[in-house]
């Protein structure tokens, strides 16, 4: 699945609102528009502090709420990336993560054949998987030969 623009993720969002009868609200909007334009894999505070400080004040629970709000539409994932908190992305093809230590640098990892063992693991246990992640934390190459951050 290729990664929507933001005008797709707004129509989304919107419909998504209104099928539930919730309101479309500028800072839902700001709160999406963030996250879009941040790419990569920003926490909650990170998102929270940028628009605290911005032009259009949006409160840190409301940041919170709405982050949480985008997860169920399916248009966020979340993840903790071996930091205890959790770090957003735009909700997209299924991948795992490899996380540097040392350096905080995430390579984001899609392979079929852990998918197919996963997915065996969870008949042989007669279990049903909902939904998973996996994070691998240790360090790149980068930092291991010493070029660090």
């Amino acid at each position: 699945m290729a990664i929507p623009t933001y005008e797709e993720a707004e129509r989304s969002l919107r419909k998504y609102l209104a099928l539930r009868g919730l309101r479309c609200t500028v800072e839902r909007l700001a709160i999406l528009k963030a996250v879009w334009e941040h790419r990569g894999h920003p926490s909650a505070e990170e998102i929270a502090q940028e628009l605290t400080e911005g032009p259009l004040y949006v409160s840190r629970a409301t940041v919170y709420r709405t982050l949480d709000l985008l997860v169920e539409t399916g248009l966020l994932t979340c993840s903790s990336l071996g930091e205890g908190h959790r770090h957003y992305e735009i909700g997209a093809e299924h991948h795992d993560h490899l996380i540097c230590r040392s350096c905080g640098r995430v390579i984001e990892i899609r392979s079929s054949d852990l998918e197919k063992l996963q997915d065996r693991i969870c008949r042989e246990n007669d279990f049903e998987n909902v939904s998973h992640s996996l994070e691998i934390i240790g360090y790149c190459a980068r930092c291991r030969n010493g070029g660090g951050h």
